[in-house]
């Protein structure tokens, strides 16, 4: 084995969690070493047949980021034991490119910037209950949503509230809650060539005023469109947790996606001697000492797509190498892989664990349990003729509205295909908004092989439904084997194989579905036919029936919770491992209840967190 390295800590995954902690982690001071299984998505050399630059920084190119083999993992998961039930989901697979998959497409990516590489770049902060949920779960009063809040203005560059920034830079008053100098740039892209086509402007015109007069409380819900200029991150109407049509910010300056990935390598080049990035390197196991209970560091091989959910060939990787941390090992690996590489370390049920001859070092059954997820579906419409905003649009960086994007930042590419969104709660008794419904220029029915070419498609409008606040955390990650190139076993128990309330899950996403068709309604003849779910499916139970079999989600979380070790927790309120000495989880896998209704803001506001409690645990 080569000769050690050492640094003050070591984080492993360089995705949401990951970047931000290191970098600022780093610019306190600390030697920070950051190890990801994958590569750099914008510098990769690897031949594909889509540049990953142009999938990673053009907005409308997301979809295809997700399909790109450059940095996509392909984990199979199971939405059902049941294999019955499993099998009438349309997008099941039981083999794929030759292996075995059993499961649903759950894309995944590996690299620098980790799943903030092919998201959708959509920005809503989290709800106040979230953060206070975590404070009830866990005592810990700096869990607060008063004290959580903060951390979205630190790490906010807020460039769409021109007004209001003014106001705050001069006067110091900043109602709505924006940050104006942190590392995430937000900003709105609506085409102008949107606006010009007056087909889709008065459908989206027709569409705004239906999905209003479905608000609970129409005038004051359409007030909050109107006082916040339709921004769900305005902090009056966090605050007020208030439903309302609403138009998504995104994570891109310029037109371009940015994140996570530009802050750990700004900080980087500020500060070359602090921040080591090491990519194309699989962590293996954590160096615990089975005495002392304690972590030392990590077990690592290096070579290109080693884990096999990435896309082939698979190298073979070099010889174990070790790195030591000083301080702390830190795990940002995600709600899949954390709980995988905390097993084969030795921390998990002993049980599971002996079946697979893995050693134990400490029992720890919560771990990979609690496995949490949205629900989504989709209602698909075909319409006519073609939307004249996407004319010449092939999605590719040979076209004209690529050259546009790239010559002038305009254009249809500066958007992720969403043009507006709507918070609506499914029942007049809920507390806050549990629907997250938006519209978008595509045709898109979930994730599976090659779904990104439906998206090419210019003459289609879908209505997507996202359930937020499910109650199912009956989910599971297991080992497959004691090999770390192997994916874990990964069952979400859907809906009747959950433990939560799964009728009123289904309920609410009818409910969407109703909202979708009503606004389709509105909007008129540009309407051809309803391809998804379809018209002929109109009864509750129908509806239903269609949910159960095709829902999927792609927020996973919840898998190393945060919860006190005898209710089945992790980590404690400062993302500690219980029972392991100098080893933190900051990730999405820590949530005990799945947060908000898109993960990604949580996860950096986590981090930030996450980065003051270790410096101020620090030696």
């Amino acid at each position: 084995m080569p000769p050690e390295e050492r640094f003050d800590y070591i984080v492993v995954g360089a995705g949401a969690g990951g970047c931000v902690l290191a970098a600022r982690l780093a610019e306190a001071g600390k030697r920070v070493l950051v190890l990801d299984a994958g590569d750099d998505p914008v510098t990769s050399q690897e031949a594909t047949n889509r540049p990953p630059a142009a999938d990673y920084q053009v907005p409308a190119f997301h979809p295809f980021a997700s399909e790109n083999p450059a940095f996509r993992w392909d984990f199979w998961v199971r939405h059902y034991t049941s294999d019955s039930q499993q099998e009438k989901d349309r997008h099941y697979r039981r083999e794929w490119e030759g292996q075995q998959v059993d499961g649903i497409l759950y894309p995944r990516a590996s690299g620098l910037g980790g799943c903030t590489a092919h998201n959708a770049m959509i920005v809503v902060r989290p709800n106040n209950a979230d953060w206070n949920h975590i404070w009830q779960v866990t005592g810990d009063a700096s869990w607060r949503a008063s004290n959580m809040q903060r951390y979205f203005r630190r790490l906010e560059r807020c460039r769409y509230r021109f007004l209001h920034r003014w106001l705050a830079t001069l006067f110091g008053w900043n109602p709505t809650g924006h940050g104006w100098r942190g590392w995430l740039t937000t900003e709105r892209a609506v085409p102008l060539r949107a606006i010009l086509d007056w087909r889709l402007r008065r459908a989206l015109w027709r569409a705004l005023l239906s999905v209003a007069g479905m608000l609970p409380n129409a005038i004051v819900d359409w007030g909050w469109f109107t006082s916040s200029d339709g921004d769900p991150n305005d902090q009056r109407r966090v605050d007020a947790e208030a439903p309302m049509v609403c138009v998504t910010p995104l994570s891109s300056a310029c037109h371009v996606r940015t994140g996570p990935r530009e802050f750990l390598l700004s900080v980087k080049e500020r500060f070359p001697d602090r921040v080591t990035i090491r990519l194309n390197a699989l962590v293996t196991r954590i160096d615990i000492d089975p005495i002392s209970k304690t972590a030392h560091g990590v077990f690592y091989k290096e070579g290109s797509r080693l884990y096999r959910a990435a896309a082939g060939p698979h190298g073979k990787g070099g010889e174990k190498r070790h790195a030591g941390a000083s301080c702390e090992v830190i795990l940002a690996g995600g709600a899949f892989n954390t709980p995988q590489i905390l097993m084969l370390s030795g921390v998990g049920d002993t049980r599971h664990l002996s079946e697979h001859g893995v050693a134990a070092v400490k029992h720890l059954p919560g771990v990979g349990q609690n496995l949490q997820d949205r629900y989504e579906i989709s209602v698909v419409n075909r319409v006519e003729p073609a939307w004249q905003t996407l004319k010449g649009a092939t999605y590719s960086v040979g076209d004209r509205p690529y050259r546009k994007w790239r010559r002038w930042r305009s254009g249809p590419y500066t958007s992720n295909g969403l043009m507006f969104a709507a918070m609506l709660p499914s029942r007049t008794d809920q507390e806050r908004p549990d629907l997250f419904c938006f519209f978008l220029l595509a045709d898109f029915r979930g994730y599976y092989p090659g779904y990104a070419e439906a998206i090419k498609k210019r003459n289609y409008l879908t209505w997507t439904v996202l359930k937020a606040y499910t109650q199912n955390t009956a989910g599971a990650v297991r080992l497959k084997s004691d090999d770390p190139r192997d994916p874990p076993a990964i069952n979400f128990r859907y809906f009747a194989e959950g433990n939560g309330t799964s009728n009123d899950d289904l309920d609410a996403m009818v409910v969407g579905i109703d909202f979708g068709r009503k606004v389709a309604d509105a909007i008129g003849d540009l309407i051809v036919e309803e391809e998804a779910p379809g018209r002929q499916l109109y009864t509750a139970e129908d509806l239903k029936g269609y949910v159960t079999d095709n829902a999927w989600g792609h927020h996973a979380c919840g898998t190393c919770a945060m919860k006190p070790e005898d209710q089945g927790g992790v980590v404690d309120s400062r993302f500690r491992v219980h029972g392991i000495g100098n080893l933190r989880i900051v990730d999405a896998s820590i949530f005990p209840r799945i947060p908000g209704y898109f993960i990604v803001t949580s996860v950096y506001m986590i981090a930030e967190k996450a980065a003051d409690t270790i410096l101020q645990d620090a030696p």
